[in-house]
């Protein structure tokens, strides 16, 4: 018997917004948000449609709020808002027609429905950012006027429209695109609408313009300067104007990331400075390689602290203490594992090839044989970048460490090893070799500029963020099955990718902090634990990744980071002290990465709940809410 059932919902949304759901029966678009179902609007911000269903088979299914935009070719999808708990709506059809009443988008069954952001579908995403990573963003050339404070405002601008104007003012230039801001520093992180003049700049924050549009090689953006002084003494807001005006084009922005200059010119159209502007542009993974059947994005049961095995047992080169079995090796993850990891840590990165492979370092030493020299081999540094998959596991390559040893010592690659501790496996081999109940933690690597203005290892050159994320994400969710899966990297803006582009796993910031031990990094996000804590409560990341010394110096980082909700995992070379780990599980830190997990653990695997076990996932668990 088929049943006719009315999805009813309440939710308050803009005129350009419409509610849909999404479940798990061909009806319902099998959890496919291009295939779910728009409801139509009623009076009093109700939604509701009517679809055919079988009678008596329960469905499950969930909200969402999306902007859809259509051509004559096709249908563009974003997703604003979508309802992410755990556990989906369920209803099951009765009788001849049916009302699945849900009450309000967001809540429901009286305990309440974790709203997160939608991930990008068909829509780009672009920031513009202003801060002092590494010198003022505004510079004004007039020294009379160098120390006047701006308001910054950014409007974007269709170029398209530009060919429509009609010179009555209503061209339409102009869009009604939403801008969100944030202003990020170490006490604040909270996105907010851009206000009509925008935002103050101040040397210690890290300001933020977000929009998103369907045609990004179609828009430019305006950056309005608006004096401090004038919106004081204009009576409101709408009685200001801006003071001068920079224009950042399409042309301008090349690749994911960078920093644009432009010239700014004041309301007589004379040349007064420039600002430069730090750009990200976020693109959709190409096909749909996500669904809304589930998201672990937000979610952490509290357990006691988590053993995390770091590249597996550990630094095999350049720790105090090395590691017996060479790190980031199948072997080594898989002997983490079966000493009681609860997760097994490893850094990922590409070849020449684009195949994504395991292996910490940028670089690595291949042996080669001098013309005309003495007759022992020479190591040469390469780049992992610079060589193929075939290249990394057919030529005798060592690490990096070895060219300090003696010139003519062969590469420490012994082709009579077993292959599961020959070094660059590559990641889908990590997938298909470790039992689905060994968990991993995810490292992806990108060269970080220093504070000195030297790159990382001297990678000046890289591969394109969103590429890099777009390679590896797909082949974690192509392959992660049941796994237990957390994303992190040191670098910020890959760390947003990740979180963006994807909606099933959570995503760790990596940071530094306050170090004597390396060199300061150009990037502030990553130079103190509460700027760390405040990005990632801005970008919607499950937690923060913080080095040891920076906690053991400052206990109270981890009742403040469980504060606002955060995980916290701790890593660094001070962990591997009993002392210092004891310590660490003291403050009940949600997870330790340390080498040589033999050293303090019996061999055993560590057990986590099963999903009947753990049942809805409500009482222990960190649920946040993003809008």
């Amino acid at each position: 018997m088929t049943a006719k059932v009315t999805f009813r919902v309440k939710a308050a949304v803009s005129d350009q917004h419409t509610v849909v759901v999404v479940g798990d029966c061909p009806s319902l678009g099998a959890w496919d948000p291009r295939k779910a179902v728009e409801l139509q609007k009623e009076d009093n911000d109700a939604w509701s449609c009517t679809i055919p269903l079988p009678g008596g088979t329960p469905v499950q299914y969930r909200y969402m709020v999306c902007d859809i935009r259509r051509d004559k070719m096709q249908k563009k999808l974003m997703i604003v808002n979508w309802e992410t708990y755990r556990q989906p709506r369920t209803f099951t059809p009765n009788g001849e027609s049916c009302v699945a009443d849900a009450g309000s988008f967001g809540s429901y069954d009286g305990d309440g429905c974790a709203v997160d952001q939608g991930w990008l579908v068909d829509q780009t995403e672009i920031r513009l950012r202003f801060h002092s990573s590494k010198s003022p963003p505004i510079t004004i050339f007039n020294q009379q006027d160098v120390n006047r404070k701006f308001l910054i405002k950014v409007r974007p601008i269709n170029i398209l429209n530009l060919q429509k104007q009609t010179g009555d003012g209503k061209d339409g230039t102009y869009e009604d695109t939403p801008v969100t801001c944030k202003v990020l520093n170490d006490s604040q992180w909270h996105p907010v609408v851009q206000d009509q003049c925008g935002h103050l700049w101040e040397n210690d924050s890290f300001l933020i313009f977000t929009t998103q549009v369907f045609d990004p090689h179609n828009w430019a953006f305006d950056i309005l300067l608006y004096e401090e002084s004038e919106i004081k003494a204009a009576q409101s807001n709408s009685h200001a104007h801006p003071v001068a005006m920079a224009t950042v084009l399409p042309t301008n922005m090349t690749g994911s990331t960078g920093v644009v200059s432009v010239p700014i010119h004041n309301n007589q159209n004379r040349l007064v400075g420039q600002i430069n502007v730090d750009y990200l542009i976020i693109t959709p993974m190409t096909g749909d390689v996500c669904t809304a059947e589930v998201s672990y994005a937000r979610f952490w049961k509290k357990r006691k602290t988590l053993d995390v095995g770091h590249r597996g047992m550990g630094n095999s080169y350049t720790a105090a203490s090395v590691s017996h079995i060479r790190e980031n090796t199948i072997a080594s993850l898989m002997s983490a594992a079966n000493h009681g990891a609860a997760y097994v840590e490893f850094d990922v990165q590409l070849t020449k090839d684009k195949v994504p492979i395991v292996y910490h370092d940028y670089k690595a030493c291949i042996s080669t044989k001098m013309k005309g020299g003495p007759g022992g081999a020479q190591l040469m540094e390469v780049a992992v970048m610079d060589l193929t998959l075939e290249d990394v596991q057919s030529l005798k390559l060592d690490h990096k460490t070895a060219k300090k040893l003696l010139a003519d010592k062969d590469a420490s690659i012994d082709e009579e090893e077993p292959p599961d501790v020959h070094p660059f496996p590559t990641l889908r081999k990590v997938f298909n070799t470790l039992p689905e109940h060994v968990n991993l933690n995810i490292e992806i690597k990108f060269p970080l500029l220093q504070q000195d203005g030297a790159w990382e290892e001297e990678m000046d050159t890289y591969f394109d963020r969103n590429e890099i994320v777009d390679v590896i994400m797909r082949e974690v969710l192509e392959n992660g099955g049941k796994r237990r899966i957390l994303l992190s990297s040191f670098d910020a803006d890959c760390c947003i990718l990740l979180r963006r582009k994807q909606n099933k796993y959570p995503v760790l910031f990596l940071s530094q902090g306050v170090t004597v031990r390396w060199e300061e990094m150009m990037d502030v996000r990553c130079r103190t634990v509460p700027m760390a804590m405040n990005f990632a409560l801005a970008e919607g990341l499950l937690g923060v990744d913080i080095h040891a010394e920076d906690i053991l110096r400052n206990p109270s980082f981890a009742e403040e980071i469980a504060k606002f909700k955060l995980v916290c995992f701790v890593w660094g070379e001070d962990i591997n002290d009993p002392a210092n780990m004891s310590l660490l599980k003291s403050m009940e830190v949600d997870g330790i990465i340390y080498d040589r997990m033999c050293d303090h653990r019996e061999p055993g695997l560590y057990q986590f709940e099963t999903e009947e076990q753990m049942g809805p996932f409500l009482a222990s668990i960190s649920q946040h809410t993003h809008h």
